[in-house]
């Protein structure tokens, strides 16, 4: 699935827009190559311009909790939580010649939560690093103006996250 551009192969895609990991937790391994190529082969999907970046943030229950609390005004934890910066357009920016689109802050003991027997998982055969992919497309989603505040809203943005899912897990081999 592209959106709005045709689709190279994946073996031949250098990806455009710039993927920064930064890891602040150590409670759960991560597979960090695995994710930023999962985030820069999603997010090309939306803006392969290279002088984009986006950056996504691993971090602590607790952090994230606090984060939540204070963006969304919800004291409990959350698996992730985006921040978009599509309509920042300041002078550094463009001194610089680059702009971040936004960032995705993930809780990867969340996610792990998430997946805990008892849990209702979208299909089966769902792992940790399937769902960190899901986080991660939901997050960009959010990025690029996408939210489920209305139930149109919502079935939309559930639609495409679909689709980008169902792209993931058949190009990644999850």
């Amino acid at each position: 699935v592209r959106i709005g551009k045709k689709r190279k192969p994946l073996d031949k895609k250098i990806y455009q827009m710039r993927v920064i990991l930064i890891n602040r937790q150590n409670k759960i391994g991560l597979d960090l190559n695995l994710f930023k190529k999962v985030s820069g082969y999603v997010s090309d999907k939306f803006d392969n311009n290279k002088n984009m970046e986006l950056n996504i943030v691993f971090i602590q229950k607790d952090e994230i909790r606090q984060l939540n609390k204070k963006f969304r005004k919800k004291d409990k934890p959350t698996d992730v939580l985006s921040f978009s910066y599509q309509g920042d357009c300041t002078e550094f920016n463009m001194q610089k010649g680059f702009k971040t689109a936004g960032e995705i802050i993930i809780s990867p003991e969340v996610a792990s939560d998430n997946i805990q027997p008892g849990k209702i998982v979208p299909k089966s055969d769902w792992n940790f690093n399937k769902e960190i992919a899901l986080l991660i497309i939901h997050g960009l989603l959010h990025i690029f103006d996408y939210d489920h505040e209305s139930k149109e809203d919502g079935i939309k943005m559930e639609n495409i996250q679909k689709s980008l899912l169902n792209d993931v897990l058949t190009n990644f081999g999850l």
